[in-house]
C-alpha cells in the first residue's frame, strides 16, 4: 500500500478543520483527564512510585508529558495530542480499508466521513480510547491481511501492538487474548494445506511472546505496587460500580469524602481501585446469573443505541451483515471481509456488555462499521441496477448518514467547560492555591473546578449526614473550603459559623471558608 495522494489530502482537512476547533474545545475537561494528567505530572516530577497506577494505562499520560515539559498547558495539550492521535487513527483506518473489498471512491468517501467523526473521539473526553482505537486499527489491519501468514514479523507486529494497546487501557488485555487467540484459531481452521497452519502456529507463538514481554513488565509493576498479582483494577471496580447486584455508581460519588492516595492526587478519582466500599449484595448463584444476564441485555441494546447515533445506517448494515452470514454459513466459505470484522465486534460487544457501556469505549466498533458499510456499497454496486448516477446518490446518502450526526455533535458541543474555567478564574482570587476542597453535591463540577483553582478535591458530602459528622470529617480532612451547590440537597445550617466568601455573587454555588474555625 503506497501512500496516495488522497489520504495526504484527508489527512491536511482534518488538521486544519481540528485546529480551527481547538479553540472551542480548549477548556473541555473531564475526571478521567485530570487524573491521567496527574499522573503524567507524577513522571515529569519523578514520582515513579506515586505514577504507576494500576487503574489508569500509563501510555496517554506518557504522550503528554512532553507537551507538559516544554510548558504547554496540559487541557491545551491534550487537544494537540488528540489532533496527533486523530492523524494516526485515519492512517490506521486507511490500512485496514484495504483489507475489505471496496472501489477507491468509496474509501475516500470514508475518510472524508470519518474526519469529524475522528474530531468526536479526540475532544469531547481526555480519556486512551481514541489511542486505544487508533492502535487497535493498525493491529486489525495486520491480523485482518491476507499476507498475515507470511512471516513470523507479522506475528511479532500483532502482539507488539497488542503491548501498546494493554498500556493505554486495561481492557486490552482481555480483548487482545481473545482476539488473537481467536483469528490464528480461525486462520488455522481456514487453511488447506499442512505449512500453511504450521506459519500460523509460529505467528501466534511470536505474537504471544511479544505481548507477554510487553505486558508482563508493567503487570510486574502493578502488582508490585498492589501487593497481588492483577493486569488492572479498573475491571473489578467498574464492575462493582456499574454490574454487580446492588450496584450504585461509583463509589466516590456517594460514599462520602475520600482523602486522595498520595500528596500529589488531586482527588481520590486518581487511583479508586483504594477507595474501600462494602461488599456487593449477597445473592445466590442463580440470581447473580439472572442479574447479569439483565445487565448484558441492558448493555447490547445501549450499544445498538450508540450505533444508531453514529449512523442511521448503523441497522442496514448490520441487516446487510447477517444476511451475508447466512448466504454462506460456514466457517470456511465465508468471506474474510465479513467474518473478520463480525468476529471483532461481536467479542468487543460481548466484553464490554458484561460490564459497562460508553459510547467511547465504541470506536473502534464505529469505525469497522464505516468499512464494513463500504464493503456493502461495493457489493451492490458490482450489481448492473446501480448505474453511474445511483452509485454516486447512495455514495452520498452514505456520506451523509456518518457525517452530519459527528459534525452536529461537535457543533452541539462547543465551548464546552468554558464557564467552568472562568468560574475558576473568577475564585482564584480569593481561594489559595494547593487548597483541599469539599463539596455538598455536584462532585463532577466541584471536582473541575477544583483542578482551575489548583486544588485537591476530597468528594461531595455523604446525604443526610449530621452537623457533628460532616464537621469532624471536615477537621480530619483538613479542609479549607467547602462549595455549597444550591441545586442539591444542603442544609445551610451544616455551616453555620463558616465565612462564606463569595458573597452571593455566583448563582447557585456559595463558597465558605473554613480556615477560621481551626
Amino acid at each position: 500500500m503506497k501512500f496516495d495522494v488522497r489520504l495526504v489530502l484527508v489527512l491536511i482537512l482534518f488538521v486544519v478543520v481540528g485546529a480551527s476547533l481547538v479553540g472551542e474545545y480548549r477548556y473541555q475537561i473531564n475526571p478521567d483527564g485530570i487524573s491521567y494528567i496527574s499522573v503524567a505530572r507524577k513522571y515529569l516530577a519523578g514520582d515513579f512510585s506515586g505514577a504507576i497506577n494500576g487503574y489508569w494505562g500509563p501510555i496517554y499520560s506518557w504522550l503528554l508529558m512532553p507537551f507538559l515539559y516544554f510548558g504547554i498547558e496540559a487541557l491545551l495539550a491534550s487537544k494537540v495530542l488528540a489532533l496527533a492521535i486523530g492523524v494516526a487513527t485515519l492512517i490506521g483506518l486507511w490500512r485496514l480499508s484495504y483489507r475489505l473489498e471496496m472501489t477507491e471512491a468509496i474509501r475516500t468517501v470514508i475518510l472524508l466521513a470519518a474526519v469529524p467523526a475522528v474530531l468526536t473521539f479526540g475532544f469531547f473526553y481526555i480519556t486512551p480510547d481514541a489511542l486505544l482505537t487508533c492502535i487497535i486499527l493498525f493491529y486489525l489491519s495486520v491480523v485482518f491481511g491476507a499476507e498475515y501468514e507470511g512471516g513470523i514479523r507479522k506475528g511479532i507486529v500483532c502482539g507488539a501492538l497488542g503491548g501498546a494497546a494493554y498500556l493505554s487501557k486495561s481492557f486490552a488485555f482481555p480483548f487482545f487474548i481473545s482476539h488473537f487467540v481467536l483469528m490464528n484459531a480461525v486462520r488455522f481452521l481456514r487453511s488447506e494445506t499442512g505449512e500453511a497452519r504450521k506459519k500460523i502456529v509460529h505467528n501466534f507463538l511470536a505474537g504471544a511472546a511479544a505481548f507477554a514481554i510487553i505486558s508482563g513488565l508493567w503487570i510486574g509493576l502493578i502488582s508490585n505496587k498492589y501487593g497481588k498479582l492483577t493486569f488492572g483494577t479498573s475491571g473489578k471496580t467498574t464492575y462493582r460500580a456499574a454490574a454487580s447486584p446492588g450496584a450504585q455508581g461509583s463509589a466516590v460519588l456517594w460514599i462520602g469524602l475520600l482523602e486522595p492516595p498520595d500528596e500529589t492526587a488531586m482527588s481520590a478519582w486518581e487511583d479508586p481501585s483504594y477507595v474501600k466500599v462494602p461488599p456487593p449484595e449477597a445473592t445466590d448463584a442463580w440470581s447473580r446469573f439472572g442479574h447479569q444476564m439483565e445487565v448484558v441485555g441492558r448493555h447490547v441494546r445501549k450499544i445498538g443505541e450508540f450505533c444508531m447515533e453514529f449512523s442511521p445506517l448503523a441497522l442496514v448494515i448490520g441487516v446487510a451483515y447477517v444476511l451475508l452470514w447466512l448466504r454462506r454459513f460456514n466457517i470456511n466459505a465465508i468471506e474474510p471481509e465479513v467474518l473478520y470484522p463480525t468476529l471483532t465486534i461481536a467479542l468487543m460487544t460481548g466484553a464490554y456488555s458484561l460490564v459497562w457501556v460508553r459510547d467511547r469505549y465504541l470506536y473502534v466498533i464505529f469505525m469497522l462499521m464505516m468499512l464494513m458499510g463500504g464493503y456493502v456499497l461495493g457489493r451492490l454496486f458490482a450489481s448492473n441496477f446501480f448505474t453511474k448516477t445511483r452509485r454516486w446518490a447512495l455514495l452520498v446518502v452514505f456520506f451523509l448518514s456518518f457525517m452530519l450526526p459527528a459534525s452536529q455533535s461537535l457543533n452541539a458541543k462547543a465551548g464546552v467547560g468554558r464557564g467552568m474555567y472562568g468560574l475558576g478564574q473568577v475564585l482564584k482570587n480569593v481561594v489559595e492555591p494547593g487548597s483541599n476542597i469539599a463539596s455538598n453535591d455536584n462532585w463532577g463540577a466541584s471536582l473541575f473546578l477544583s483542578y482551575h483553582l489548583g486544588c485537591r478535591y476530597y468528594g461531595a458530602q455523604e446525604k443526610d449526614i449530621s452537623r457533628a459528622k460532616l464537621e469532624r470529617q471536615l477537621e480530619e480532612y483538613e479542609i479549607d473550603y467547602y462549595l455549597a451547590w444550591g441545586g442539591g440537597p444542603f442544609d445551610q445550617a451544616l455551616l453555620v459559623g463558616y465565612q462564606e466568601i463569595t458573597g452571593g455573587r455566583i448563582p447557585g454555588l456559595r463558597m465558605y471558608s473554613l480556615k477560621n474555625r481551626r
